[in-house]
């Protein structure tokens, strides 16, 4: 397959901010490609370069873009041979991610496919998880309160669940918190000024039968490299441990990300054996195999998060996703908190055959939603 033409744009992302698109034309039509970022991020993601320094990167390499290749594979090989960092620091993650993905857009349209079917000939739907109250940053200290269906028949009806509990919180939340306007984060998670467990107990309230409670703990924005450090509190590393613990089992929380700082390797794998639901890796891996080879040695966590933006190629997470499930982990693909309109998350999301999406809930969300709910409608086809 060969790309006739690449072109680097600015688009805007979900916090209108600006971040890159790259255009491919091929000799069967043109794909087009932006890449998302995070507000919090783990210090093991790959380098983000400013657009104007992107432009001129992107200038002197397109040239090695314009050639025949036979797999994706090759494309990502040869970004690496040209930033041979392990960071991407050279030309930037963010455009090395921008060019893997739309070489990944171009090859399945030359075979006339979907995403999701040029990467998994046998695909199925992974259950969705979706953030419906934000923290952090002036509210709870949590950054994120989460539900996700215990059993799936099919996505759209654990999307209607969630939906369904979503908008009856709201309506509960403005009864229990005085200052709550229906207000939204940068996620179209509510905002509330509600304590960590007033939260908790709301959503125990309004979540329907099959929901199972999520936490995002965001732990290493809280570790001041001493202790965490909460607006009511302070917690040493073995009190974070019981606190998690304990929040755990008293809420019935079946997901639980990030609990403790993004180095902790320990603490991850002394919560994990006391848990029974997933205990889920984000900043501690970054979606770096290296990262996830030692977390294995520990038996860290039971389920890795998966973040193609913090590793710089879809080659280099498919791997990590590999190496995840050939250790019998649970795998999440996630959005990030500052998304742009590409739907090709969704794609990758059952491409990579996850046992989980994280996708959000509302706003410009429902771009990541509605294309599984039409990814789901052809996997139906399909049987």
């Amino acid at each position: 397959m060969k790309v006739l033409d690449l072109k680097v744009r600015k688009v805007y992302a979900s916090n209108s901010k600006e971040t890159i698109e790259i255009e491919a034309t091929t000799k069967k039509g043109k794909v087009h490609s932006s890449v998302p970022f995070g507000t919090s991020k783990s210090k093991y993601e790959v380098r983000y370069l400013p657009f104007d320094q992107i432009i001129r990167n992107f200038a002197i390499i397109k040239k090695y873009f314009l050639e025949e290749f036979d797999s994706l594979k090759d494309v990502d090989d040869l970004l690496h041979t040209i930033d041979k960092t392990e960071d991407f620091r050279e030309i930037g993650g963010n455009l090395a991610l921008a060019i893997s993905s739309v070489f990944l857009k171009a090859f399945a349209l030359e075979d006339n496919v979907p995403v999701f079917l040029y990467l998994n000939k046998n695909p199925t739907m992974p259950k969705p998880v979706c953030n419906i109250v934000g923290g952090w940053k002036g509210q709870s200290d949590i950054q994120e309160f989460l539900l996700l269906p215990l059993h799936q028949e099919r996505f759209i009806e654990s999307m209607d669940e969630i939906m369904d509990s979503y908008l009856k919180l709201g309506d509960e939340l403005k009864k229990i918190d005085p200052a709550f306007n229906y207000s939204k984060n940068l996620e179209s998670a509510w905002v509330t000024s509600l304590s960590t467990e007033k939260i908790l107990e709301a959503i125990s309230k309004v979540k329907g039968e099959n929901l199972m409670i999520g936490l995002d703990v965001a732990a290493s924005n809280l570790w001041d490299g001493n202790k965490y450090v909460y607006k009511d509190k302070q917690l040493s590393t073995m009190q974070q441990i019981d606190y998690m613990i304990e929040l755990s089992r008293k809420y019935k929380i079946f997901y639980v990300e990030d609990p403790f700082h993004q180095d902790d390797f320990v603490s991850f794998s002394v919560f994990t054996k006391n848990s029974n639901g997933l205990v889920v890796g984000d900043d501690i891996y970054a979606t770096n195999i290296k990262r996830l080879k030692a977390g294995l040695d520990i038996k860290a966590t039971n389920a890795v998060l998966v973040k193609p933006n913090q590793i710089g190629t879809i080659t280099d997470a498919l791997n990590f996703v590999k190496e995840a499930k050939k250790n019998n982990m649970k795998v999440i693909v996630s959005h990030r908190s500052a998304e742009t309109d590409d739907n090709l998350l969704s794609h990758l999301a059952v491409g990579f055959g996850a046992d989980y999406f994280k996708l959000g809930v509302s706003g410009e969300r429902i771009v990541k939603i509605n294309e599984m709910i039409r990814i789901e409608e052809m996997i139906e086809q399909l049987k």
